[in-house]
């Protein structure tokens, strides 16, 4: 601590860049921010007091929440300062995050103040210094806290009332808002009333007349103030008009989740929690990712017919997971553009269309467009970083799943990102957004700025230097909303010195206004299935069980020496189970990140509890060791644990600390502190160790790989609600594994081979190359490995084992490259082994080594892949068709061409079939 207080006392007259940078430093150097003292956090904000600390506080981002979520917190330990010197202070950035988590964890946090009284300090400390519309949900959150007040919502009403006459005249204004926020909750106000209201008689409630010929004319009866107001996520109602408050925010990555358009509670007081978007891509089954996107928005409807959710949900995150580093790879499907294609696409279905095709379920937001995969690394943050991407890697890896998206999905908006791409920010850049997005893909919809990022245009990017400006680049180039308030604040003065014209403001609104529309937003709600949603469709049985495939299904199992798993409960009467490590009893830390409140969450404990019941099987329990750190001084007691049972299991992984929003890691070896009470439980242990690993990307395990004293490794990922359940069933053979790695896991020296700040895909003296499509080393494990506890065997109907192609004659029917097919591919898959089980069969295409327009051509590329479950002895076919975009060479400058030689095609890595190319280089597009 003295160290840190020496270096922040000698900066404190550097420049601000240099400040920031020092500060990002020295919160990286400390383990724990609950370790901090009181007068260290003083020292730290006084510190930064006068310096643009947007990015200081993104880096401080994760730790920040750690000591909010910190007891010390949570009991005042540190309230003194936490009033003193956070609240009290103009900072505007830790406001926001203030208000940010807030929105995650109000339950927790109100809960301390509602168990000590503290509403005096509750109201006159941080009430005031809390945004508006955040204030609101917390007060909404703290009437429908269950855990608080278990009664109907009028008898909590009236325990909140008593509570709070306790105190003061002074806190009459939080019953004013108490009172506020029940009434409006009471009300049916959520939507515009086209039978008796203001509007009834205008076309915007005739559903004769176009969609955009109803926004427009809206549009035309509304003041420019008033228009300025529906500009941004939080639009404001206009009771002239009949038109209530609108919140475009509300978040459903893998379930309903908290967010600013989101609340739990009453009738609605949880939401089906699916796996993460790692583990769907894990289980390569497209029509599960379907099904579950369905349940997602069929749930979300529900929760909006309850005013308890938005009909606009900014999901899905479609990134390539380009870097093992970055914290929110988590959050999507994988690392191959064609696996997060083919999920962008099924999942939109899903969560979009439903029974009645003349509404959109829900509108769907894909994001974060574009190029978009780094959070805050090496002194860079998201909200600074340039992200320098070829023409090459752009159309081939970072585009093509909003390609599909956009043009093959329908979906109704996208996100533009933090980052700017080659040296232009995404909200401000007019080429991704127009040409690309609008002209060539075919937007349908609006463009939504990430939260924010209007602004870093000017304040981080420094892009333009007048709000004025700012405004009109992010308006221009067609960011229609803005997710903040610098459209709110600033869109008047852009007006008023002629940077922007009106007509650009209505552009935008018919955009935002024709998705309302198109989602019955303004139709009568007896016409309307999706209004007819209630709390029956929620958490349904149907729903969990969907729940519980899904995490079976995403489960990969990468190790299984000697076939020691699966486990024979029958054998196991009267034994002793160990479950030793810091996720055994995980529960929150299953949903990942962006999740709701669930309806149950089952540990892998509670899971091995249920499915060893009546066989008299012990489970026991020891924690070990945290997920990092140094401290020991549990491992004597989960040595002793091992010495005494049958059978043990480790359970690693890592967390939110590690991998998160707002934070990449550093190293991506299993932490230290785990591997080193592996080695020793290795030891003690009568059996072949099995390890588990938690996590939402790759971690370095080739010492368990490698280690016959670890006989089985498990991949699970963040598994969800019923992630406990999923895993115990694979454990015990009640389900064989079938998941396949989506991403390539890397030794822990790659992290020092190529920079995170590289975009390029493709090797070169700095970069072994990226993904499975371009690594030059040798991986851990592969991208698309597997195991089964079963075996499987492929043949194939080839009427020979090689084609032949004039490419002159291919391009005769140059038109979708996506359509035109080359060859369709028949695939038998037999189930050879003694069990039931799903196989993977995954297609690839491996383009000639020599190119004429690529120096590095890729390893290979995915080109199509079927899950399949079969029964001992049982055949199925699956079948592949080869399109002609499979077979085109990306150029440098974008362009795609044909090109003469050998495409070889691979199931699995059993060579079948090879198409030769024939004749002169041909440019397709």
């Amino acid at each position: 601590m003295d160290k840190i207080k020496r270096r922040l006392s000698f900066n404190k007259s550097s420049t601000k860049k240099l400040r920031i940078n020092d500060f990002n430093k020295t919160i990286n150097s400390v383990s724990s921010i609950e370790n901090f003292p009181n007068e260290i956090f003083c020292e730290i904000f006084e510190y930064l007091n006068g310096c643009d600390i947007y990015s200081a506080f993104s880096n401080l981002n994760y730790r920040f929440q750690q000591f909010l979520n910190s007891s010390s917190f949570l009991f005042k330990i540190k309230f003194d300062f936490i009033s003193n010197h956070l609240f009290l202070k103009n900072y505007k950035h830790k406001i926001l995050s203030l208000d940010l988590w807030l929105t995650f964890h109000i339950d927790k946090f109100f809960s301390s103040f509602i168990i000590d009284s503290s509403f005096d300090r509750l109201e006159s400390i941080i009430l005031p210094r809390i945004k508006q519309d955040t204030l609101l949900l917390v007060l909404k959150k703290l009437i429908y806290l269950p855990r608080l007040f278990p009664l109907s919502v009028s008898h909590r009403r009236e325990k909140v009332e008593k509570r709070v006459k306790i105190f003061t005249f002074m806190h009459l204004r939080l019953i004013f808002f108490l009172i506020l926020v029940l009434t409006i909750y009471a009300q049916e106000g959520n939507f515009p009333d086209c039978k008796s209201g203001p509007l009834s008689t205008f076309p915007i409630c005739d559903q004769s007349l176009p969609s955009r010929q109803r926004a427009a004319d809206l549009i035309s009866r509304m003041t420019t103030a008033e228009k300025i107001t529906q500009m941004v996520t939080t639009a404001d109602a206009i009771p002239r008009l009949g038109l209530p408050k609108f919140e475009w925010w509300s978040e459903a990555l893998h379930g309903v989740a908290y967010s600013p358009g989101v609340s739990f509670g009453g009738d609605l007081p949880a939401a089906t929690s699916f796996p993460m978007p790692i583990n769907l891509g894990a289980s390569f089954n497209m029509n599960l990712v379907y099904r579950i996107a369905t349940v997602i928005s069929t749930e979300a409807r529900a929760f909006n017919n309850e005013g308890r959710a938005g009909l606009v949900f900014f999901t899905p995150n479609i990134n390539i997971f380009r870097d093992p580093r970055w914290g929110r790879g988590q959050e999507t499907p994988g690392e191959d553009p064609f696996l997060t294609s083919q999920y962008v696409y099924a999942l939109i279905n899903g969560l979009q269309r439903g029974d009645d095709e003349r509404y959109l379920k829900i509108a769907a937001d894909c994001k974060h467009y574009a190029a978009y995969d780094l959070e805050d690394w090496n002194g860079t943050d998201r909200f600074h970083f340039d992200a320098r991407v070829s023409d090459q890697d752009l159309i081939e890896t970072y585009l093509p799943p909003f390609e599909s998206c956009i043009r093959d999905a329908k979906v109704a908006s996208i996100m533009c990102s933090y980052n700017s791409v080659n040296g232009i920010p995404s909200c401000a850049n007019q080429f991704i957004l127009e040409t690309i997005a609008r002209e060539s893909y075919h937007l349908d919809g609006f463009v939504v700025s990430d939260c924010g990022a209007v602004s870093t245009i000017m304040n981080t990017h420094n892009y333009t230097s007048t709000v004025q400006d700012t405004v009109a680049v992010a308006l221009h180039a067609g960011t229609d909303l803005n997710c903040g308030d610098f459209y709110s604040k600033y869109t008047q003065q852009a007006l008023d010195n002629k940077t922007i014209i009106e007509t650009d403001i209505d552009k935008a609104l018919e955009r935002t206004f024709n998705i309302l529309l198109r989602l019955g937003y303004f139709d009568p709600p007896e016409q309307q299935p999706y209004r007819q949603l209630s709390k029956v469709d929620v958490d349904t049985v149907e729903s969990r069980q969907l729940s519980l495939e899904a995490a079976q299904e995403s489960i990969v199992l990468l190790k299984n020496l000697n076939k020691v798993l699966p486990l024979n409960i029958n054998q196991l009467k009267n034994k002793k189970i160990a479950l030793i490590g810091p996720t055994a009893n995980a529960t929150e830390l299953m949903q990942g990140n962006y999740y709701g409140k669930a309806p149950f969450l089952i540990d892998p404990i509670t899971g091995f509890q249920g499915v060893t019941q009546g066989y008299s099987i012990n489970i026991t329990f020891a924690y070990g060791c945290k997920i990092s750190g140094d401290d020991q001084s549990g491992f004597a007691a989960a040595l002793e644990l091992a010495q005494s049972s049958d059978i043990v299991i480790f359970f690693g992984g890592i967390d939110q600390s590690i991998e998160s929003e707002g934070h990449d890691r550093t190293s991506i070896a299993l932490p230290d502190i785990q591997l080193n009470l592996i080695k020793q439980l290795e030891k003690v242990v009568r059996t072949t160790l099995h390890v588990v690993i938690m996590s939402g990307s790759g971690l370095d395990l080739s010492y368990v790989r490698d280690s016959n004293q670890c006989g089985s490794l498990i991949w699970m990922g963040y598994a969800g609600q019923t992630g406990g359940l999923a895993l115990a069933n694979v454990i015990f053979g009640q389900y064989n594994p079938g998941g396949r790695l989506p991403i390539t896991i890397y030794p822990a020296s790659y992290v020092d081979a190529v920079s995170m700040f590289d975009m390029q895909m493709r090797s070169s003296p700095t970069n072994p190359g990226r993904t499975y499509k371009f690594y030059t080393g040798q991986a851990v494990f592969e991208f698309g490995y597997g195991l089964s506890y079963t075996k499987f065997n492929y043949t194939w109907y080839n009427d020979s084992t090689n084609s032949i192609f004039s490419i002159k004659s291919l391009m005769k029917n140059n038109y979708d490259e996506k359509k035109l097919r080359i060859h369709l591919y028949r695939v038998n898959v037999t189930n050879i082994g003694e069990m039931i089980g799903d196989d993977v069969v995954l297609a690839f295409v491996t383009p000639p080594k020599k190119s004429f327009n690529d120096q590095t051509p890729p390893i290979k590329k995915l080109f199509g892949f079927e899950r399949v479950r079969l029964n001992i002895n049982q055949t199925v076919q699956v079948f592949f068709p080869l399109n002609i975009n499979s077979l085109l060479t990306i150029t440098s400058d974008g362009s795609k061409w044909l090109e003469p030689g050998s495409y070889r095609i691979l199931i699995g890595k059993q060579h079948i079939h090879t198409i030769h190319l024939q004749g002169q280089p041909a440019r397709w597009s």
